[in-house]
């Protein structure tokens, strides 16, 4: 391979990425590093320029205008000529005369690498639906997966020489940690939700974090989000805050508790006041005061008819295909092993066990396998 000939001067040279993992790649001839001086970016024309399918090339031009630019998107093989390249062609006869070598950076940007970045946001000062003054931290961690869409935008929002992938995702990080910080801190509140419920709600939060950021990414940080995803949301139950908002919870269950006996009381008095009867004429027959107060008490008081929730069990995760699925209680397993989805030999395990077992061993749930799992013959 010549190097600056005597004629014309230029590398000649193969201009093509051979990296796996980039996302943004500076070329430089063979021999040279992107840190050589400037003459390393002296091209000759007849050079051949190889962009593989998924990457931009991109040649950087200085000139007296700034850094005009050529955009040659993959794939392509061609030999570099003035008509292949729009802006170089205005270019040859005022800046360099008509002759080789041009100057010019060429960098190459693969838009098929999505960059995946997990993050972690907290702790978040987040205020609760009913007592707005009260803010609990609250912590979020999750992941997002983005990409380089429109090459020409993002160029617009970054320095090529300067931007690397973990530059980007600095970046990137430190705009997602601001509007996670800002969707989480008034979520409760916007919604009138006590803070407790949003650990429940982490679809729902996640959807409006990636509406929040999707259309900031795009404009100021020339990227696309592919997709966006909370893993957990966690309510610090341990600060003097979240105390102080499960003992003002508590008190206004109290007091409404007693609003209730309250009202009734002022019922039965007014009722007695409107509907005065006399006792001589209803005999033993029951006032409307006394109907209204056993009905209202009946409510309260007869409490054999009303039905608990069931007992809580605790969660088992299931082994599918190699992959955790659940936690799942009993009346979960029972519906699978009815649809033939789970059996005594499906692995389970959950917190504070040591290994995987198999279902039938476990002791909450080998009563499932007891007993039919559908339905007996109708008799003729």
């Amino acid at each position: 391979m010549a190097i600056f000939g005597k004629n014309d001067g230029g590398f000649m040279d193969v201009i093509r990425c051979d990296e796996t993992d980039y996302l943004i790649w500076k070329w430089h001839p063979q021999g040279t590093t992107s840190q050589t001086s400037q003459r390393a970016n002296a091209i000759r024309w007849g050079s051949s320029l190889r962009v593989r399918e998924g990457s931009t090339a991109v040649l950087v031009y200085s000139g007296a205008d700034g850094k005009p630019r050529d955009f040659i998107d993959g794939p392509c093989d061609m030999i570099i000529e003035t008509e292949n390249f729009p802006v170089l062609a205005t270019l040859i006869g005022t800046l360099y005369q008509g002759g080789s070598p041009f100057q010019a950076e060429i960098y190459f940007i693969n838009k098929a690498n999505t960059i995946t970045m997990p993050f972690g946001v907290g702790p978040i000062d987040s205020f609760d639906g009913r007592h707005r003054d009260i803010a609990v931290p609250v912590a979020v961690r999750g992941s997002m997966n983005f990409r380089i869409a429109d090459v020409d935008l993002f160029i617009k929002c970054h320095s090529l020489s300067e931007i690397t992938t973990e530059t980007l995702k600095e970046k990137v990080r430190d705009f997602i940690s601001g509007r996670v910080r800002s969707v989480v801190s008034t979520f409760a509140k916007d919604n009138n939700i006590p803070l407790i419920q949003i650990e429940s709600m982490i679809p729902d939060v996640g959807a409006h974090i990636e509406a929040d950021i999707k259309e900031k990414l795009h404009d100021e940080y020339g990227v696309e989000l592919s997709s966006m995803n909370i893993s957990a949301i966690e309510v610090n139950r341990s600060s003097a805050e979240y105390k102080k908002l499960e003992k003002l919870s508590q008190g206004k269950t109290a007091m409404f508790a007693k609003g209730v006996v309250t009202a009734i009381g002022d019922i039965k008095s007014q009722i007695a006041a409107e509907k005065k009867l006399d006792e001589a004429e209803k005999g033993d027959a029951p006032t409307v005061t006394e109907k209204v107060s056993g009905a209202i008490g009946g409510l309260f008081n007869k409490k054999d008819k009303v039905v608990p929730p069931p007992i809580p069990t605790a969660g088992y995760y299931l082994a599918v295909d190699g992959k955790q699925k659940g936690p799942y209680d009993i009346s979960k397993f029972k519906e699978m092993l009815s649809k033939g989805t789970f059996d005594r030999d499906s692995l389970v395990w959950k917190e504070g066990m040591e290994n995987w077992v198999r279902a039938e061993e476990v002791a909450d749930i080998a009563p499932v396998f007891e007993g039919p799992t559908s339905p007996p013959p109708i008799p003729m």
